[in-house]
Parts: structure tokens; C-alpha cells; sequence
């Protein structure tokens, strides 16, 4: 029997199969990235060959170069995502959070390889963006093609693509332990064993890996720094306190290139070429800006730049990037975030110095704080920030400063900024989720599908210590009382009793009435449940009462959230594939509509069959050919741009296009072989 237990806690703890998959991630995804990451340091230097530091590097090259390299290079990447979508169909945004939280954890292969192909690109011409973005996505879509291929199932396929973001980022920093808590912290959102067990194998295995290339040196070698006076936290919390600004305000930036771009409607190549033109003329007279911002850091902290610089490259890098990740530019912000952060805090501790030079340490001791600053603010993970920080300059005695600072700009941005840098591009497919399938069909059933129409009730006269009696019988921690013609008048609770019990003289003299909640949240039979599970996260408690009306206030039965929960589970896994999901290009007041599929019936997109292109949707007998409709052709022009179109019988079939079709599963399924 104790054997059985011991394994029994042993598989719960972790699978054995997932931590072995864990480790093959470790292996293959830390591969990937280790390629990505050699190509992306080497590159830059054949494009820029004067110096192996790159900042250097930019600012010994002609001027002329300067502008034409970004702007060349930045067309050649849009180029290559437009190109991308006659391989693939339409090359969307980033899916690692996505893939984790909403698609099961899958994530296709081919789309990251044209998306690292891209930021290889960008990173090679000098663009202000971070090889760390798609260094994690080509190995989180490596776990996820490695997880499909061995068939896990769903739960443990998202716990591998987790495995394969932790590879990444410890490929990317020699950082395992602050790889594993950034994937749990801000991926997972989840700090249980039996996750946190599989990403630690797989980051130590990715690091070791990583460190075997190109050596197990910190990323940035700093000195010793410490608290020159314990008065001086005070400093570092009002740094905290300026990098919450500043991180509120790079996210805003952000926000806004992204919708500036997106209002423009330009092709991507010219877009992109658009943000390239605008990195060049600022590395012009400022090359500290170029590059993912490492070199720029490491030069700050062997450098005097004063105040005023740091504040200069603080806004140009703030706008550069910005403009670059807009523009539709492949690659992450994690180390640009650090430099922005790095030049804050140089910036700020340059001042506080001179103004207090013996009660305030150097200023690259508030530059590594500043780091941590803008990385808990963009990120709203403090600790994950703390972690990577220590574990890219191992300098332990910057903690408590560090500490401080960290969780006052996680406040601070989090109160200007609801959404994270890594949560924004989610929270508009979120959006979407919360109107979709699922919420359709939280939308369809109401109260009266679940409710139950037992009733934990006690008459309103009911003394105090027979009040305990019945709870004690019942097993509630809340019971209803009701008047003698069955009237709600409110909710007793069992710490409200307990607490009268010890308070009062006489518990005879009281009665159930007295202590009645009666504005403990209810509902009604016609309510829907997705509005019955907002009343829930109001109040705390298992089960909620029903009334027959608003008006009547007559108790007719109790809806708890266990319930409601298991319908929600049953309806969504019956109905998963049934619903589909149409917009309109209104606005975003109009809202997409969902309609229910027949059985066995799928809305999906399949590639134009070779055998059709030049012929008409008429000519081909589309219809009675392969059993299905044509809803929608999606077509790219010469200048990169989708254009969507409603097909008639005189629709010519051109290469390239991709055919929205609505049929059964069988016909669907028959007509992607062709």
C-alpha cells in the first residue's frame, strides 16, 4: 500500500513521460535556438564588419550606409512574411501565449520558421528589436511539433510548449532558474509542482547546452554594487516609481505604432521600410540605438554618459523600437526593455549623485535597478525581473534595492497598464475568445438549466443556538432565511454566527433575522450563466440563491459554481467544433456573430487545387465536384496586401489563393489532399 501511495504522488508530482519530454525539448529546442542565436550574432557582422561590437560597428560605417542598410533591410523582411503567405496562408502575429492559453498548445512549425527567417533579417540591417522573441518562438513551436508528432495529450502538449519558451529564454540569457519562473510567472501563470518540475529540467538542459557554445559567462559583467546608506532605499523606490512611468509609456508607444501602422494600410515591405528609414536617420548621430540593445548596456556600464545622454537615448530607443515592433518587424522587446531601463536608471542615479555624492552609490548601481525597473513594469512580473537581473550580472548585493525598486514599478505600470508588454497582442484575440465559441454557449443556457431546487433555509425567528444547530446538520457554510411566507430576506453565514455566539450576553435573545446579509448576491431562472459567473467573482461563495423575480423575492431554488462549471465543460467539449465564428469590417461596435454547424460540418480554409487555377468557380462545377461551397476566396496582390473577395460563378481560380469552404468533415478533409 505504501508503495502504491509513494508512486501514485510520484505521477501527480510529475508524469514520467512529460519530464522525458522535457528533457527532449530541453535538447531540441535548445538546438534551435542555439542556431537562431549563432545566425543572429553572425550575420550582423557581414553586413557590418568593422567592429564585433555592433554599436561600434554602425558608428565607423559610412552615413550613407546607415540608411540604406535599415531601410534595405526591413523591406527584405516585410518581403519575406508576405511571400511567407503563399507557403503558409496569412502569417499572423505572435502565438506563444496564445498557444498555451487558447489553441491547445499548438503551434505550427513552418510560420516560426519564416517569422525567425524574418527577424534574422532585421536583426542582420541593424533593427532596434531583441533576437529573444524568435528564439522563443521557434523553439516553443519545435516543443509543440515534437509534442503532436509523440502524441501527448492537450493538458501535457501545454506544459512542453512551456518547456520550449523556458529553452528559449535560457538559451537566449544563461538564465535557468529566471527562464523557469518567467514561464510560469507570465506564460503558465501557474507555480504547481507538477509544471515547474519539467521547466526546470528543460532550461537547465537548455542552458548547459547553450553554455557549451558560447560559454558560461553572465550576460553582462558588471561590478560589485551595494547600498551606500540605508536612506538610500528610499532612492531605489522612487526609481521603482519612475520606471512604472516609463514602462506605462513604452507600452503606450507600442499600442500606438501598432494601431498608426495598422490605420495606414500600407504594404508590409513598405511599412517596414517606413520604421527602417526612421532607425536610420536616428543612428545617424546615435548608434547606441541599433541592435537588441546588449552592446548599448554593456558600453553604459564601461562608460560615462551623463544625464543628458541617457535621457536622449532613453527617448530615441523608446521611439525606435516602438516604430520597428509596429511596423509589423518580427523580434521581441526583453532586451530593449533592459536598456531603456539601464539608461533611466544611469540617468536618474547621475543626478542623485551629484546631488548627494557620499549618501548614494555609483550611478551604474541604479542603471542595474533600472534594468529590473523596466522589466517588472512591462512585464508585471517582479519576481521573474529580480531573477533574470541576478542571473544576467550575478550580483547578489543589488537585491534589496533591487527588490524594492522592482515591485514599485510593477505597481505602478500595472495601475497605468492593465495589460502587459506580453499580454496586450493577447488581450485583442481574448476579446475575441470572450465572444466566441465558448461564451456563445455560456450565452445559450440560463439559470434554469442548472439550477436545483433543494434549499438550505432557516425561518427568520430561528434563536442563534438552534441557528449553529442547523449548520452544523447541514454542512453550509451559508444557509437562506426566509420570512414565514417564504420571502428571501437574506443570507446567514457560519463565521457571522460563530462570531455572535462569543459576543453576545444572551444568544437566545437573537435571531436568524438579525444577522441576514441581505444583499448577498442572488440570481433569477432567466439569467444568463455567463452573468451568474460574474456574480460569483463578487461573492465569496460555493452556492448562490434563486429567486422566482426581482420583484416577488420568492426563493425558488440554489445554482452553485461546481455546477455550472461542469455544464460549461460538457456544452464546450460537445460543441467546440460546431459554432462558427463571423465578422463584419464595421467597427468594433458592430461584434462577430456565431452560428451553430450542422453536425459533422466545418468552416475551414484549404489552398486553391492545382488542377483549377485559370478555370471559373462554373467551369469547374466546384459544387458537385467536391461536395462543398466556396464562402470566401483570400487573394495577396503584387503588393502584398490580402484581399478578400465573394466568389460568383465567373470567379477565375488565380495561384496562390486560399479558399474559405464550408462542408462536411469528410469532403473538407478529401479536398486538402488534392
Amino acid at each position: 500500500m505504501e508503495v502504491t501511495d509513494v508512486r501514485g504522488r510520484f505521477l501527480t508530482i510529475g508524469h514520467p513521460r512529460v519530464i522525458l519530454g522535457a528533457v527532449a525539448v530541453g535538447i531540441l529546442s535548445g538546438s534551435g535556438a542555439i542556431v537562431f542565436r549563432f545566425l543572429a550574432t553572425r550575420l550582423p557582422r557581414l553586413i557590418w564588419p568593422a567592429d564585433p561590437n555592433l554599436v561600434h560597428a554602425v558608428a565607423q560605417a559610412p552615413l550613407w550606409w546607415r540608411i540604406v542598410v535599415p531601410v534595405a533591410g526591413s523591406f527584405l523582411a516585410g518581403a519575406v512574411l508576405t511571400f511567407g503567405t503563399r507557403w503558409l496562408g496569412p502569417v499572423r502575429g505572435w502565438d506563444i501565449l496564445e498557444a498555451v492559453l487558447l489553441r491547445d498548445g499548438v503551434l505550427h512549425l513552418r510560420p516560426a520558421l519564416v517569422k525567425s527567417l524574418s527577424s534574422l533579417l532585421t536583426t542582420a540591417s541593424a533593427g532596434p528589436i531583441g533576437r529573444e522573441g524568435p528564439m522563443v518562438l521557434l523553439a516553443a513551436a519545435v516543443a509543440s511539433f515534437a509534442g503532436r508528432y509523440l502524441g501527448f495529450p492537450t493538458r501535457h502538449l501545454r506544459i512542453l510548449v512551456a518547456c520550449g519558451v523556458a529553452a528559449g529564454i535560457a538559451c537566449a540569457y544563461n538564465t535557468p532558474i529566471g527562464a523557469a519562473f518567467f514561464t510560469m510567472e507570465i506564460i503558465v501563470g501557474n507555480f504547481a509542482l507538477e509544471v515547474f518540475a519539467p521547466l526546470v529540467f528543460a532550461s537547465v538542459v537548455a542552458t548547459l547546452l547553450s553554455s557549451t557554445v558560447f560559454g558560461a559567462v553572465p550576460v553582462f559583467q558588471v561590478s560589485e554594487f551595494a547600498l551606500a546608506s540605508r536612506w538610500e532605499i528610499l532612492n531605489y523606490m522612487l526609481l521603482g516609481v519612475l520606471g512604472g512611468v516609463t514602462a506605462a509609456v513604452f507600452l503606450e508607444a507600442l499600442r500606438a505604432s501598432f494601431l498608426l501602422f495598422r490605420r495606414s494600410r500600407l504594404p508590409r515591405p513598405v511599412a517596414m521600410s517606413l520604421a527602417g528609414l526612421i532607425v536610420g536617420i536616428v543612428i545617424l548621430g546615435f548608434p547606441q540605438v541599433v541592435g537588441n540593445g546588449r552592446e548599448g548596456i554593456r558600453d553604459l556600464f564601461q562608460e560615462e554618459w551623463g544625464p543628458r545622454l541617457a535621457l536622449t537615448l532613453l527617448a530615441l530607443r523608446l521611439v525606435a523600437t516602438s516604430v520597428t515592433v509596429g511596423s509589423g518587424a518580427v523580434g521581441g522587446v526583453f532586451t530593449p526593455t533592459l536598456f531603456l531601463g539601464a539608461v533611466l536608471g544611469d540617468a536618474f542615479g547621475s543626478i542623485v549623485h551629484r546631488l548627494f555624492p557620499l549618501a548614494t552609490a555609483v550611478p551604474k548601481a541604479y542603471a542595474l535597478a533600472g534594468m529590473g525597473c523596466l522589466l517588472a513594469g512591462t512585464t508585471h512580473a517582479p519576481i521573474t525581473a529580480v531573477l533574470m537581473i541576478f542571473e544576467m550580472t550575478l550580483n547578489y548585493s543589488i537585491t534589496l534595492p533591487l527588490l524594492v525598486a522592482t515591485v514599485a514599478a510593477s505597481l505602478v505600470a500595472k495601475g497605468l497598464s492593465l495589460e502587459s508588454v506580453y499580454t496586450e497582442a493577447l488581450s485583442r484575440k481574448r476579446s475575441a475568445w470572450a465572444e466566441g465559441g465558448e461564451a456563445a454557449v455560456m450565452r445559450t443556457l440560463t439559470v434554469r438549466d442548472v439550477m436545483r431546487s433543494e434549499q438550505m433555509t432557516v425561518p427568520a425567528d430561528t434563536p442563534l443556538p438552534q441557528l449553529l444547530d442547523r449548520f452544523i446538520a447541514t454542512r453550509r457554510n451559508h444557509l437562506y432565511v426566509v420570512g414565514p411566507d417564504g420571502r428571501f430576506e437574506g443570507v446567514v453565514s457560519l463565521h457571522d454566527a460563530n462570531r455572535a455566539l462569543r459576543e453576545v450576553e444572551d444568544p437566545s435573545q437573537f435571531r436568524a433575522t438579525d444577522f441576514a446579509n441581505s444583499n448577498f448576491q442572488t440570481t433569477v431562472p432567466w439569467e444568463h450563466l455567463d452573468h451568474v459567473l460574474d456574480r460569483f467573482w463578487v461573492q465569496e461563495a460555493e452556492h448562490l440563491p434563486v429567486l422566482g423575480g426581482r420583484d416577488s423575492h420568492k426563493l425558488i431554488g440554489t445554482i452553485s459554481r461546481r455546477d455550472i462549471l461542469g455544464v460549461y465543460s460538457l456544452e464546450v467539449l460537445h460543441r467546440r467544433s460546431l459554432l462558427a465564428r463571423f465578422e463584419t469590417e464595421e467597427g468594433p461596435q458592430s461584434g462577430p456573430t456565431y452560428v451553430e454547424l450542422p453536425p459533422d460540418h466545418q468552416i475551414d480554409n484549404v489552398p486553391v487545387p492545382a488542377t483549377l487555377v485559370g478555370r471559373t468557380i462554373g467551369e469547374s462545377r466546384f459544387r458537385e465536384h467536391y461536395g462543398v461551397s466556396v464562402l470566401l476566396i483570400r487573394r495577396t496582390d503584387g503588393g502584398g496586401r490580402e484581399i478578400r473577395m465573394i466568389p460568383d460563378s465567373s470567379t477565375k481560380f488565380q495561384v496562390g489563393d486560399r479558399l474559405v469552404v464550408f462542408g462536411s468533415r469528410e469532403k473538407v478533409d478529401a479536398l486538402k489532399q488534392q
